[in-house]
C-alpha cells in the first residue's frame, strides 16, 4: 500500500520458520475450514520473537503502513482497514445490547481484519444467515445476515446512500421509505397535503388512486438491478474505492441466502407461506432477502425508476411512494384509468415487475384512504387498526412479563416499545385510544413509570433510571472534578 494509507488496526502473527498460517475466508470451491498458506519471507512479513515478544517490522510499523500476508500475490481492492472499522461502528449503533452484536464484539478486531483480507484479495463470501417466519401482522419470511456480513452491508450503505439521496431529492422526495428524516408519518402527511392541494382545500373534486407492486421483493431481477446499479454508481460515485464498492454490491446482490442459512422457525411454518413469498421457491435470479439493509436500498433504487416514469413521462405530479405502496391524486377518474395499462406495461417491460391486480383502489377523497398505517379523511387523520392492534398485543406481552415478576428487568424495553407506538399515535386523533391502552397496564408497571402530557410519553422514574443514578452518584461524591479540565 501507499505510505499515505494508514491502517486502522495492526495485528502481528507469529512467524514459524518461513511460513504463516492465515485464515482469510473461503472463496467459491474451497472446502470449509481449508487453511490458506501465505509466503512469509523476511521482506514481506512481521517476525516475532516468542521469547521476549519483540517484533521486527523492518520499519513498516513506524511508517504507519502494513504489508498484509495472504494467499494471493496481489491486492485487488486497495481499501483502508479503518473503513471496515467505521462500517462496524455504524452497524453496531443502537444495537450494542443485541445478542449478535455482543457475541461479535467479543473478538471483533480479529474478525474485522480477516474480513478486510478477504475483501482486498477479492475472496469475500457471505456467511450463513438466519431465517425465520414472522407471523404478525402477516406471514413473512425474514432473513438476518451474520453480523460480519452486516458490516459489509453498512460499508456499502455508507457509500451508496449519499448518491441515492441526491437522486431522491432531485425527484422531489416522493420516496418516503428507508431514508433519514422520512418514514410512515412523512408519507401520510405528504399524501394529505396533496389531497388538500388538488381538492383546492376540499372545495373541488379529487380522486386517489392506490396500488402496490405485486410480490415486490421476491420479484426483483438480480441481473437487471445489478446492470442498472452498475451504470448508476459509475456515473455518480466519485470515491477511489468504486471498484471495491461494485465488487461487494455484486457479491451481495447475487448471493442466495436461502442456500446458506439456518432456520430459526419450524419447517412446517413455511407450509402456510405462499410460494411467491419465499426465496426457497424462487428463481435464483429473482428476489432479495427481506430484512437486510442492501435489499432496502436496492428496492428503493429500483422503484425510483418507476417514480421517474410516473412523474416525468406520464406527468402525474401528485404522487408519493412508500416501499412498494404508492398513491396518485388526480382531479378525475379518467385521468388515471386511461393510463393504468401504461403503468403496468412499463413495470412488466422495463423492470420485470407488475401491479398487484387485487389491490387497485380508486375513490373520491371524501371516502378516505388507508395508507401506511393511517386513515386519511378530510381535515383529520386516524391511526390504522393494525397499529392499534400491534400496541394492544405489546401491552398483553408486557403484562404477562409483569405477572411473572420480571417487570423491573424489562422496564427499559417496555418504555422504548410503548413510546415507539405512542410516538406515532400522538400525531393522529388517538387520545382516547392511548388512554384506554394505558388503562390496560398492570399496576406493576406504574411502580417504575409514569406518563407525561396528555398520554403522550412513558417516562422511567428517576430511581429506576440507571443513567440518572450514575450522574447523581458522580455529583454526590465530587467525582465531577476529575472529569473537567484544569489549569496547569
Amino acid at each position: 500500500m501507499a505510505a499515505s494509507r494508514k491502517a486502522g488496526f495492526i495485528i502481528a502473527k507469529g512467524i514459524m520458520s518461513e511460513q504463516l498460517e492465515l485464515f482469510i475466508g473461503h472463496p467459491p470451491g474451497d472446502e470449509p475450514g481449508k487453511t490458506k498458506i501465505a509466503d512469509a519471507t523476511a521482506s514481506s512479513s512481521w517476525n516475532v520473537n516468542f521469547k521476549n515478544g519483540n517484533v521486527n517490522t523492518n520499519n513498516r510499523q513506524n511508517a504507519n503502513r502494513v504489508r498484509p500476508l495472504a494467499a494471493t500475490g496481489n491486492i485487488i481492492y486497495d481499501i483502508l482497514l479503518s473503513s471496515i472499522f467505521e462500517a462496524s461502528e455504524d452497524c453496531a449503533r443502537q444495537k450494542r445490547t443485541s445478542t449478535d452484536c455482543v457475541e461479535f464484539y467479543n473478538d471483533y478486531q480479529s474478525a474485522l481484519v480477516r474480513l478486510w483480507y478477504s475483501i482486498i484479495y477479492g475472496e469475500y463470501v457471505p456467511d450463513f444467515s438466519k431465517v425465520f417466519i414472522r407471523t404478525y401482522p402477516v406471514y413473512r419470511e425474514v432473513f438476518a445476515a451474520a453480523f460480519i456480513d452486516r458490516v459489509v452491508h453498512h460499508w456499502i450503505a455508507l457509500r451508496i446512500e449519499p448518491i441515492l439521496e441526491e437522486r431522491f431529492r432531485e425527484q422531489g422526495n416522493v420516496s418516503k421509505n428507508c431514508r433519514k428524516g422520512e418514514g410512515c408519518l412523512s408519507a401520510v402527511h405528504y399524501l394529505n397535503n396533496m389531497i388538500v392541494e388538488v381538492s383546492e382545500n376540499y372545495t373541488a373534486d379529487a380522486y386517489i388512486f392506490k396500488d402496490d407492486l405485486f410480490s415486490f421483493f421476491m420479484s426483483i431481477s438480480k441481473s437487471l438491478v445489478w446492470e442498472m446499479l452498475n451504470i448508476f454508481v459509475r456515473d455518480n460515485y466519485k470515491g477511489d474505492d468504486i471498484e471495491c464498492l461494485l465488487y461487494l454490491l455484486a457479491v451481495t446482490i447475487f448471493h442466495c441466502p436461502q442456500n446458506k442459512c439456518i432456520r430459526r422457525s419450524p419447517v412446517s411454518m413455511w407450509d402456510r407461506l405462499p410460494s411467491n413469498k419465499s426465496l426457497f421457491h424462487n428463481d435464483p435470479d429473482r428476489g432479495v432477502a427481506i430484512g437486510n439493509l442492501p435489499s432496502q436500498l436496492i428496492a428503493n433504487f429500483l422503484a425510483s425508476v418507476y417514480d421517474y416514469f410516473v412523474m416525468e413521462i406520464l406527468g402525474f405530479m401528485y404522487y408519493v411512494r412508500f416501499v412498494d405502496d404508492f398513491c396518485i391524486v388526480v382531479k378525475s377518474p379518467e385521468e388515471i384509468l386511461s393510463k393504468v395499462h401504461l403503468l403496468d406495461g412499463f413495470l412488466k417491460e422495463q423492470l420485470l415487475l407488475r401491479l398487484h391486480p387485487r389491490k387497485l383502489y380508486l375513490q373520491h377523497y371524501k371516502k378516505g384512504v388507508l395508507f401506511v398505517g393511517a386513515f386519511i379523511l378530510p381535515g383529520r387523520i386516524y391511526v390504522s387498526d393494525r397499529v392499534v392492534g400491534n400496541t394492544y398485543n405489546a401491552v398483553r406481552k408486557f403484562n404477562r412479563i409483569a405477572e411473572n415478576g420480571f417487570a423491573e428487568a424489562y422496564v427499559e424495553k417496555f418504555v422504548s416499545t410503548m413510546n415507539s407506538y405512542y410516538g406515532l399515535m400522538k400525531h393522529f386523533a388517538t387520545y382516547n385510544i392511548r388512554r384506554r391502552i394505558a388503562a390496560m397496564l398492570l399496576p406493576e408497571w406504574w411502580e417504575y413509570v409514569y406518563i407525561e402530557g396528555h398520554f403522550e410519553k412513558f417516562v422511567l422514574k428517576n430511581k429506576y433510571n440507571h443513567r440518572k443514578q450514575l450522574i447523581k452518584h458522580i455529583k454526590r461524591h465530587g467525582s465531577k472534578k476529575y472529569l473537567t479540565a484544569w489549569d496547569c
